[in-house]
């Protein structure tokens, strides 16, 4: 009987080369930080594309003004305050709802491309690990037990683990790290930001 689950599986893991494109982790730093960072700014021009912002932040100004006046009558207790708010929490949620599916439109349109790439592409060009930090961050980062699985053999002879000293980043942490960092840059720059829930 075939496994199509594991076909599946294998056909969509990312398959890391061992040569890769840019070897040094100085060009690979680089180069993952640029894509990474015009990534951000396709993203922004999508969202900029398909949401209407000035409208999100106005109704995400509105909802979080609601959620500080009701919590604040919460606290005091204040209860003709706490009904006359309740008869606007329907039309509240319905404006976050709003929002949110503002927000998910541009994603779901990045998410596919994103993914394709990857899983097919970033593997090939970068391998696995592409930097090393003097300050550890777990999950995003080799540990010495990461090291410890490098130095292991699997069937074919090659080294089970990517990482050869504890503080490597992976290709996707750098990826995370470089994103937030240049998120605020980029929404600036592209006019997408967009008030906090």
């Amino acid at each position: 009987m075939i496994d199509f689950g594991s076909i599946i599986l294998q056909l969509f893991t990312p398959q890391y080369t061992r040569n890769p494109i840019f070897p040094d982790m100085i060009s690979a730093s680089i180069v993952a930080l640029a894509i990474s960072v015009a990534m951000s700014f396709g993203f922004a021009m999508l969202r900029k594309k398909t949401t209407d912002i000035e409208r999100t932040n106005k109704i995400m100004k509105e909802t979080n003004e609601w959620r500080k006046a009701y919590t604040d009558a919460v606290r005091k207790g204040d209860k003709p305050r706490i009904e006359e708010l309740k008869k606007k929490q329907a039309y509240v949620n319905k404006m976050a709802m709003e929002v949110q599916q503002q927000q998910m439109r541009p994603m779901f349109i990045y998410m596919i491309p994103s993914f394709m790439i990857w899983i097919f592409v970033f593997p090939a060009i970068f391998g696995q690990v592409v930097n090393v930090s003097p300050i550890f961050i777990p999950w995003i980062m080799c540990s010495d037990e990461d090291v410890t699985n490098h130095q292991q053999l699997d069937d074919q002879g090659n080294p089970k683990g990517a990482c050869v000293v504890p503080g490597e980043v992976y290709l996707w942490g750098w990826f995370l790290l470089t994103s937030f960092a240049f998120s605020g840059i980029v929404s600036r720059v592209t006019k997408t930001g967009m008030t906090g829930m």
